[in-house]
């Protein structure tokens, strides 16, 4: 069901669910702009949309030139649908910022991205959440399941309530810390590494550091070693692994 295909410069769209009872997904994607989703104890999902104050040329609503008031710097490109509890909602304009707070039942999976100028930021979800950016930061607060977060500048900083057993994770950034908050109790395996910047624990850890691994050319045959610089960890005993990885900021990871 296509609730909407185009949007003026503010608004609200509620999207019922086909089986309010059943678990849903939402895939939020924008390129240019920032995602706020927040879980609550509605039935249906709420998607609010929102030009943001300035667009990319530096040009800011509401500003007045040679006397005359800046109405609309142009429409908004938002496209609303659901199937199946199945929420999608994109906007795929480069020209006009858009920022996003969409409210969903707290058990929801999520897969949300936004590409150029804005952040993410996700709370009190109870799901599989898939967390991508590039220029921004990745926040998740209150979290119940897993997350894989992906970003090129910018922070990622996720707090858990509680991990899903038995899943993996990944965390990965270039230009900013990655700061992770886990509870006391949780068995994971860590796969850590960061080029220019420390790796910090507040859980008592069982250190390795991988060593030079030999690999072969499977064209030329010829060997080469290579340094291969991961520090692994096991907390609790182990279980299964969670990739960090960045290069200039710190790895931090937290004991709630």
């Amino acid at each position: 069901m296509v609730v909407a295909g185009w949007a003026q410069n503010e608004g609200e769209i509620p999207v019922p669910l086909s089986d309010p009872a059943k678990r849903g997904k939402l895939k939020a994607h924008l390129n240019y702009g920032s995602i706020v989703v927040k879980g609550t104890a509605r039935k249906d999902v709420l998607v609010r949309y929102a030009a943001a104050a300035e667009d990319k040329h530096g040009h800011r609503s509401g500003n007045e030139k040679d006397g005359l008031k800046r109405i609309s710097s142009g429409t908004l490109d938002l496209e609303v649908s659901e199937n199946d509890n199945y929420v999608k909602v994109s906007s795929d304009s480069w020209n006009n910022k858009m920022n996003l707070t969409i409210e969903v039942p707290s058990g929801f999976d999520l897969d949300v991205h936004t590409y150029n100028d804005g952040d993410l930021y996700i709370s009190n979800i109870q799901g599989e959440l898939s967390l991508t950016n590039y220029n921004g930061e990745i926040t998740a607060e209150n979290i119940s399941g897993s997350v894989i977060a992906t970003t090129y500048n910018g922070e990622i900083k996720v707090t858990f309530d509680k991990v899903t057993e038995g899943v993996p994770m990944s965390y990965s950034t270039y230009n900013g810390d990655v700061d992770l908050t886990f509870p006391a109790a949780m068995k994971a395996s860590f796969k850590m590494k960061t080029q220019q910047g420390e790796i910090l624990s507040g859980f008592d850890m069982n250190v390795t550091r991988s060593g030079p691994v030999q690999k072969k050319d499977s064209r030329s045959g010829t060997y080469k070693v290579v340094i291969d610089d991961w520090v692994k960890g096991d907390i609790n005993g182990g279980g299964p692994e969670i990739t960090i990885k960045n290069y200039n900021g710190d790895i931090i990871l937290r004991k709630k």
